[in-house]
């Protein structure tokens, strides 16, 4: 658990779309602001094949203040089933082959950004663009990890990461690495292949030759299992939190590593804010009990309004008392 604090936001930005992908366009004008308890948890890893369990969602909770301007915050997905090959948002890659996908982080970004994927990877490729990623990165808030996958391994007290918190939980026995502050996760071993990295908001993918788990998605993604045969362990590690001082002061917890028979639970499930079911780790085939992340706007006050455009959907006041989101995507937030 780590916690970062400082004063007030001074200032937020825009974005427009430039030759090598999004580019700042400069600052909103202070005065306006909209300043609150504001809270996210991360998506629950996958589970493998055989019964391991991924990791819990990490979550972030605290007070913002938002200055007049747009804002884009993620809803990051749960961990995918060993046999779906579909990346999520919040950088959640796909399974591979048997092990489980890692789930995404939730949060929130300076500028309108909803025309990235913030999708994770996967066979179909379907993360954004690395200068898109490199700027959204940069225009991060508040984020929580997301929790690592686990592998195909039957072994039920070993499975994926929890997602961070200041760095997210390594898999055991050292294999997928928990993202931190400034990397992501290193690749677990194995006999069939060395796991893939976690990177700038992105899980690691895991090796295609065996059943690994994916990492959580974050600040820098967890890297996912090695890739091994027969019994290998192969489980991911968690995608770090983060906190942008000047807009306010958050703490940054971890969630639960997958270890049977009550684990992979999301960070802080007694919170006040917490929405009820977000960012558990699933259970091995069908991958039960996982959840998505959640992102949570509490009690606030202006002279700013808020107002957020779900996935799809059509702009909608958020009352002063608050109100929490749990289904997964990306949702424009303004502040008016």
């Amino acid at each position: 658990m780590g916690i970062r604090s400082l004063g007030n936001a001074l200032a937020s930005f825009g974005y427009k779309f430039g030759r090598t992908g999004l580019e700042a366009i400069g600052s909103a004008p202070d005065g306006l602001a909209a300043s609150g308890a504001f809270a996210a948890w991360g998506g629950g890893g996958g589970g493998g094949e055989e019964g391991s369990r991924g990791g819990g969602g990490g979550c972030a909770i605290g007070t913002l203040t938002l200055p007049l301007g747009n804002y884009t915050f993620i809803v990051g997905s749960a961990g995918a089933d060993h046999d779906v090959d579909t990346a999520g948002f919040g950088g959640a890659p796909g399974r591979s082959h048997n092990g489980g996908g890692g789930g995404g982080f939730s949060g929130i970004f300076s500028g309108d950004l909803t025309p990235l994927t913030f999708k994770g990877d996967g066979p179909g490729n379907s993360e954004d663009p690395a200068p898109n990623r490199d700027t959204a990165h940069a225009a991060a808030i508040m984020l929580a990890g997301g929790g690592g996958a686990a592998g195909q391994e039957p072994t039920a007290n070993i499975g994926g990461g929890g997602g961070g918190g200041t760095n997210g939980d390594q898999a055991p026995p050292g294999q997928g690495g928990g993202g931190t502050q400034t990397e992501g996760g290193a690749g677990g071993p194995g006999n069939a292949g060395t796991g893939n990295a976690g990177s700038k908001l992105l899980g690691g993918w895991g090796p295609s030759t065996a059943g690994s788990g994916g990492g959580g998605g974050g600040y820098y993604g967890g890297g996912s299992g090695g890739a091994s045969t027969g019994n290998g362990v192969e489980a991911a590690g968690g995608g770090s939190g983060y906190i942008n001082p000047p807009f306010g002061s958050v703490t940054l917890t971890t969630g639960d590593p997958g270890r049977d028979p009550t684990s992979g639970g999301a960070a802080l499930p007694g919170s006040p804010y917490y929405p009820g079911s977000a960012g558990q780790g699933g259970a091995g085939d069908p991958n039960s009990g996982v959840t998505a992340g959640a992102f949570v706007i509490g009690p606030y006050s202006g002279p700013g309004s808020i107002a957020v455009t779900p996935p799809g959907g059509s702009p909608s006041p958020v009352p002063t008392s608050g109100q929490a989101f749990n289904t997964a995507g990306k949702y424009l937030l303004v502040v008016s």
